[in-house]
Formats: structure tokens, sequence, C-alpha cells
């Protein structure tokens, strides 16, 4: 699979070519366009699996947010994401949205936390641009800006006064995937 993100950061496009044996899931509220090579069928919870059975296909991709489109890849390792900035995946990836903390996680009851884990890729839309900052000891972010974060993270809710947004303390050694808006 090749992929182009054009207009980055505000209003970008994804541009991808799939090719026979690429797994491509999304949502069709995000297909602009496709050509007539392209093949779907229901993949769950409101995604669609997009493949060829002879010839490349070009597929043109779109967010219904204001803010960037970001590829996080995956080799094999576990990722958890926000639900609602996940965009589309590729490759060879399982997604667990029931595992222990999945809707504990955020305030807000319409969003959780799933993990993906596999080899291939996490296209995330989110709100702004994505800033990824390694974690090394302590760091308190705030639970409206994350997007993703490596398993090798510890975390806990963490309060800085009771009339303010909630926080979480993460601590240990891995990537923290934040975004710019809320």
């Amino acid at each position: 699979m090749r992929y182009e993100i054009i207009g980055k950061p505000y209003y970008p496009i994804l541009r991808v070519v799939i090719e026979i044996g690429d797994r491509f899931i999304s949502k069709m509220d995000y297909v602009i366009s496709l050509d007539t090579n392209t093949k779907w069928k229901d993949a769950d919870h409101g995604l669609f699996l997009f493949y060829v059975d002879v010839y490349p296909s070009e597929m043109i991709f779109a967010s219904k947010k204001f803010g960037d489109i970001y590829l996080i890849e995956l080799s094999g390792q576990s990722l958890y994401v926000r639900s609602d900035s996940i965009f589309a995946f590729y490759g060879d990836v399982s997604i667990d949205h029931e595992w222990g903390g999945s809707q504990d996680f955020f305030e807000d009851q319409n969003k959780s936390l799933f993990k993906i884990t596999g080899k291939g890729g996490v296209f995330v839309a989110p709100e702004g641009l994505i800033y990824k900052k390694w974690i090394e000891g302590t760091n308190f972010i705030s639970e409206e800006n994350i997007i993703a974060f490596e398993p090798s993270l510890s975390f806990k809710p963490y309060t800085i006064s009771e009339d303010q947004r909630p926080f979480y303390a993460f601590n240990g050694g891995g990537n923290m995937y934040i975004q710019t808006r809320k």
C-alpha cells in the first residue's frame, strides 16, 4: 500500500493506492473518491474493509474534523488509541474495544480507549495538530488532549484542582500522541 497526505495540516486528504493483498479499513463517511477496482465489505463497528481482486485502486479520504491526519506505524506492538480520533488502519491489525480500561478512561462516555495490536499503521485524525512526545519520568497530560500512547506507559487519573479539567499522570518510557485542540 502506498499513501500520500495532501493539504496538511488543517484540511488534509489521504490518497491511498491499494494493491492485491492489502487491507485498508476506514469508515465509508470518510471516502471522497474510489475507482471501479475497489471492493469493500462491512468490518464491524461502522468500519469497512477495502480491497482489490485484480488491479490496484486509488482511493481518497478526508476527515470531518478541523485538523491533521497522522500515521502511527505498528510493527507488532500494541497502542492505546482514543476511539473518536481513529481515521483508518492498514495491514494486519486487530482492535480490542473491550480491554479492561476501555470504557472508564475518559470522563465523556462517548469516548473510549481502543487497544490496537499488529503490523501496519493507524491513521488518526485529531482536532488540530498531533504532537508526539517521549515520556520519561512523570508527565501530567490533559485528558482532552490525549490521542494515543504506548502500553509501556503507566497511568492514573490526576486532579490538579476540583474545578479544572481532568489530567492523567503518565510514568515510564514511551511515546504519547497529543492533539493541540480539544
